[in-house]
């Protein structure tokens, strides 16, 4: 049976391949910046495409053995949940290329990084938090901590549950955090009101400072 961990070591592999290929690619790709950039927008899109799948199917294997695991006795059928975001991955892509017009501080390889790995992990994610929505033997879903930054290790403390349908998993670039369904009579406490902001999208500048005051008195580093 997967660990929770192992399952999330499985997606920095899938995350990794698809950073490398995307970065060969790159390597081969020949000609002014233009043409290199229009090669990038036809091939690195695909590359996504083709990893977002084993990811999302990664997560939907993992929620089925969580559900066994459990003893889920409801019945459901785990669904893989890949959102369309082409457009919003070709502008990412041709983000990604601006080192090729101008001399900046970061390579077009590290932003084809930046954007593959987030754009892989993510049905990944969206995955197992809405499949766990969805599950009626599901109570919710819990961050599964990688070598992670404070604010990652302050979303995921306690083991704590999201609970709440509208819980969003935060992810910054690089993030390499893993998610995990929680079911029926499985122990854990609820999100606290503090994680379930900190998840949040969009942020008052009141609460992104109290967030910064709490990230800096319980999680200094």
């Amino acid at each position: 049976m997967t660990t929770p961990q192992q399952s999330r070591s499985d997606l920095a592999v899938v995350t990794g391949a698809a950073v490398a290929d995307a970065v060969d690619i790159a390597g081969r790709v020949d000609g002014s910046p233009e043409t290199r950039r229009l090669a990038l927008l036809d091939t690195v899109p695909g590359v996504i495409d083709y990893y977002a799948t084993g990811s999302a199917a990664l997560a939907a294997d993992f929620h089925e053995e969580r559900r066994e695991l459990a003893g889920a006795k409801k019945s459901y059928t785990t669904e893989l949940v890949i959102n369309d975001r082409t457009v919003k991955i070709r502008r990412a892509v041709a983000w990604a290329s601006e080192p090729m017009f101008a001399q900046m501080s970061v390579t077009l390889e590290q932003r084809l990084a930046e954007i593959v790995q987030a754009e892989v992990a993510r049905p990944y994610r969206d995955t197992i938090t809405t499949n766990s929505r969805n599950d009626p033997s599901s109570v919710g879903w819990r961050r599964v901590q990688g070598d992670s930054c404070r604010f990652c290790r302050m979303l995921a403390a306690r083991g704590a549950v999201y609970r709440e349908s509208t819980a969003r998993f935060a992810a910054h670039p690089h993030c390499d955090c893993g998610a995990e369904p929680v079911f029926e009579g499985q122990p854990g406490p609820e999100a606290t009101p503090m994680q379930y902001m900190a998840s949040k999208r969009s942020k008052t500048a009141t609460q992104k400072a109290d967030l910064k005051a709490y990230l800096d008195t319980f999680y200094a580093d």
